[in-house]
């Protein structure tokens, strides 16, 4: 009895209070609660709202071209001596875009005047022989009628006659000929300096200093405004779409959005791709050239759209979303679903109501359960 006394008051006793005082029987209580965390405060961030609006405008793919355009060639073969134009340059009429050497010109022309000299020799002779002959010939004619000499010998004479003459002919056809010939050499010169026909912007310049020019192939190529917009739209579009209406145009290249007015509609559609061609003319000034893509904004009307700043949206990797504001100025990244774009807005599909605060420019700095301040 002892021994179980001795064993429950040095060894149960001393163990169970310790196990008690671990489990804080001893100590004071402390409710439970859930920890509070303090929000980190962002700056520097610009909020807008989710725009809802009846109607949006769909863009159709086109490409601009000049009101006027003229590759500029010329008429000899040489090699180009200079150009004194750059791409880019606007030019006026008349003014030099590329000088070719002439030598080979010049030498055709002091070839052509030594040719006429020796015309000009050949139909002096032929002249003079011709004269004589006419003389003889006029002669034998009296006589003929006399029946001085038989017809025969009247023959041999009107024979030599004939063939002075076709050769007094020959020779003044060919001074006609070697003068024709400086005409067209000379001629020929003023190619040399090939012009600008009309005031334009150099859009392509296809030869340098040392290149062959030939002719018929394009030196540099010249554009002027107004430019165009060809497009070609669905056939539902057919009847909606007429001269004198006036769109807006979005050419990215030169981050503008133009006026442009329809000039021109197609009346038939095209059987294969079921669309018909549009032309427009741009009415704004900008740095345009041939080429280019712009997009037509037809605007559309129907169900409403939801539209937030391209600047708005969070992308990093497959995951797009956009940084909502709670109505206590907490941040949160919503996953969104978007679709088209419309100039420097693009359609929210899901993910988003109207009206809602987001987050629209310093999007880097924002971050989950953070607060807006200052």
């Amino acid at each position: 009895m002892k021994g179980l006394l001795k064993y429950t008051l040095f060894l149960v006793l001393p163990i169970t209070l310790v196990v008690l005082w671990l489990a804080g029987v001893f100590h004071e209580r402390i409710e439970a609660k859930e920890v509070q965390r303090e929000s980190k405060l962002v700056s520097g961030v610009k909020l807008g709202e989710v725009k809802a609006i009846d109607t949006v405008a769909v863009s159709f793919t086109g490409s601009i071209e000049a009101s006027e355009r003229a590759e500029v060639s010329t008429r000899i073969m040489g090699h180009v001596v200079e150009v004194p134009v750059k791409e880019g340059d606007s030019v006026k009429k008349g003014q030099t875009l590329v000088k070719i050497d002439v030598r080979d010109v010049r030498s055709q022309i002091k070839m052509a005047k030594s040719r006429l000299a020796q015309a000009q020799e050949n139909f002096k002779a032929a002249k003079a022989n011709y004269e004589a002959v006419e003389k003889t010939y006029r002669r034998f004619e009296k006589l003929l009628q006399d029946k001085a000499i038989t017809q025969h010998e009247f023959d041999q004479i009107k024979a030599r006659y004939e063939a002075a003459k076709a050769q007094l002919e020959a020779a003044k056809e060919g001074v006609r000929l070697a003068k024709e010939a400086i005409k067209a050499a000379s001629t020929n010169i003023d190619y040399g300096v090939v012009k600008a026909p009309f005031d334009g912007l150099v859009v392509s310049k296809l030869v340098d200093k040392g290149d062959l020019a030939k002719p018929g192939y394009p030196l540099v190529v010249l554009e002027r405004p107004p430019f165009k917009l060809r497009v070609n739209l669905p056939e539902k579009y057919i009847g909606r779409i007429k001269p004198g209406d006036r769109f807006k145009v979005v050419v990215d290249s030169v981050g503008r959005e133009l006026s442009a007015k329809v000039i021109e509609v197609s009346p038939s559609v095209n059987p294969m791709s079921r669309t018909f061609q549009v032309k427009l003319l741009i009415e704004d000034k900008a740095p345009l050239r041939s080429g280019l893509y712009a997009k037509l904004l037809v605007p559309k009307k129907g169900a409403t759209t939801l539209l937030i700043p391209k600047e708005a949206v969070y992308q990093r990797w497959d995951f797009t979303g956009v940084w909502s504001v709670s109505p206590e100025g907490v941040l949160k990244l919503r996953l969104v679903r978007l679709g088209n774009t419309y100039g420097d807005y693009v359609e929210v599909l899901s993910g988003l109501d109207a009206g809602e605060r987001i987050v629209i420019e310093g999007i880097e700095k924002a971050c989950n359960g953070c607060k807006v301040g200052g």
